[in-house]
């Protein structure tokens, strides 16, 4: 939340974006393998990653309710090729982001 709160004390709205870790592949995988994914869309080991946390969508949308940030807008995007499908009836997306969606997209301010 430290990185969070300095972009939004720089600048008066912010793009935050992460790879949901909510998503059903990622649910999956974990339930399967019992270890942290390492695919095409997370290429990175859970210990050697550019990511600042490992999140889901709920969980950074409760950081923001915790921390009074207001979210302007938020999109999902599914991953390329595996469930493109769903990127056409974007009713889905909003019905489930947290399992449907494999990347978070968020415009915040304060």
């Amino acid at each position: 939340d430290y990185v969070l709160q300095e972009m939004l004390r720089v600048g008066k709205e912010c793009i935050i974006t992460f790879p949901n870790f909510g998503h059903w592949q990622v649910r999956l995988y974990l339930m399967l393998r019992g270890k942290m994914p390492v695919s095409k869309m997370m290429p990175y080991h859970w210990y050697d990653t550019p990511n600042i946390h490992f999140c889901t969508v709920k969980d950074f949308e409760l950081l923001c309710k915790e921390q009074n940030i207001k979210i302007l807008h938020r999109t999902v995007q599914a991953v390329q090729g595996v469930d493109e499908k769903i990127q056409k009836p974007h009713w889905y997306k909003k019905l489930w982001p947290n399992f449907l969606g494999a990347h978070a997209i968020y415009h915040v301010t304060r």
